[in-house]
């Protein structure tokens, strides 16, 4: 599929998914969780798919857009449109200095590294009731107000929609541009990438910076639409779960994120009967379908698809002439 092609029509099913979820509060409650789950992931691959640097301090960075809105809305209300910039520089400023404390590390040394990064962090969020709130959270967090306009609930919940569209679209432009085809190089393999002049060592901590930023986005989207925000929601359980949904949806396009979120919230959340001990049961099916289709969703779709091209061309075919 072609690049335009591809932005026109995941641009349709954005437009398609977002007039879905506006038909009931309920939807639209789940339909924020796909927008923040899938900020989430389209942050984890940056880093993942185009670096093969794993950072599981996502919760950390996400927790930082959550708490800053929610402390200039109540420090600083005049000034909540300020949050947005202060928590990116911020969340980048943390994911930059611990990629490079940890630049010596890789796979699971990396991973516990900044796993213990998130723990902590959370840990901050329940002993520090002065700033965070503790435990209890921070409540009545305003919406900012965009040239005055302030957005409802459904307008920013369709601004996230959006956000995830232009997100995963530039993260697809960024893999077929120099940057990223040089970041792939350095994922299969970083000594023959170093040799060839690819400054890998900036690129890993750029891709995780940028990483920290989306999640960071995230982290703002759920506390804006829910008014609220509490440290339970950005415990290091929701990093093993992000970290399912490019996996699940395919790592060969940041759109696989996407879908890996779209897909978790609808069986996780949306359906009853995988609720409770039903996460084991997805846990299998989630298992099941990588046996399948190890390239993920997207990838088994495209193998399918191209077998069925395959097969019509040659049923086409006269049969004298096979």
């Amino acid at each position: 599929m072609s690049a335009a092609r591809e932005r026109a029509t995941t641009l349709a099913l954005s437009v398609g998914f977002l007039l879905y979820i506006e038909s009931s509060a309920y939807l639209q409650d789940l339909g924020t969780l796909v927008i923040v789950y899938a900020l989430l992931a389209l942050g984890m691959y940056l880093p993942l798919a185009l670096c093969g640097s794993l950072s599981l301090a996502y919760n950390a960075y996400a927790a930082i857009g959550a708490y800053v809105v929610a402390i200039f809305s109540r420090s600083a209300p005049d000034l909540l449109m300020l949050a947005v910039p202060v928590a990116i520089l911020i969340s980048m400023v943390t994911a930059a200095l611990l990629g490079f404390v940890t630049r010596r590390l890789s796979g699971f040394h990396l991973a516990v590294a900044t796993m213990m990064f998130g723990i902590a962090v959370h840990t901050w969020l329940l002993n520090t009731d002065a700033v965070t709130g503790g435990a209890t959270g921070i409540g009545d967090i305003q919406t900012p107000v965009v040239f005055g306009w302030t957005p409802d609930r459904s307008s920013l919940i369709g601004l996230g929609v959006m956000l995830v569209w232009l997100i995963a679209t530039a993260i697809a432009g960024l893999r077929g541009s120099l940057v990223g085809i040089a970041m792939r190089a350095q994922r299969e393999s970083e000594l023959a990438a170093a040799a060839s002049g690819v400054p890998t060592a900036a690129l890993r901590i750029l891709a995780l910076a940028a990483g920290s930023a989306i999640a960071t986005l995230a982290g703002m989207v759920l506390a804006l639409v829910n008014h609220f925000v509490l440290p339970d929601s950005f415990t290091i359980k929701l990093v093993f779960l992000v970290l399912f949904m490019p996996v699940l949806g395919g790592l060969a396009t940041p759109w696989g994120a996407v879908l890996g979120a779209l897909v978790v919230v609808a069986f996780t959340f949306g359906f009853d009967f995988f609720q409770g001990p039903g996460g084991l049961t997805f846990g299998l099916l989630t298992l099941g379908v990588l046996l399948v289709a190890p390239a993920g969703l997207l990838g088994g779709l495209a193998a399918l698809g191209l077998r069925l091209r395959r097969g019509f061309a040659a049923a086409r075919v006269p049969k004298g002439a096979r």
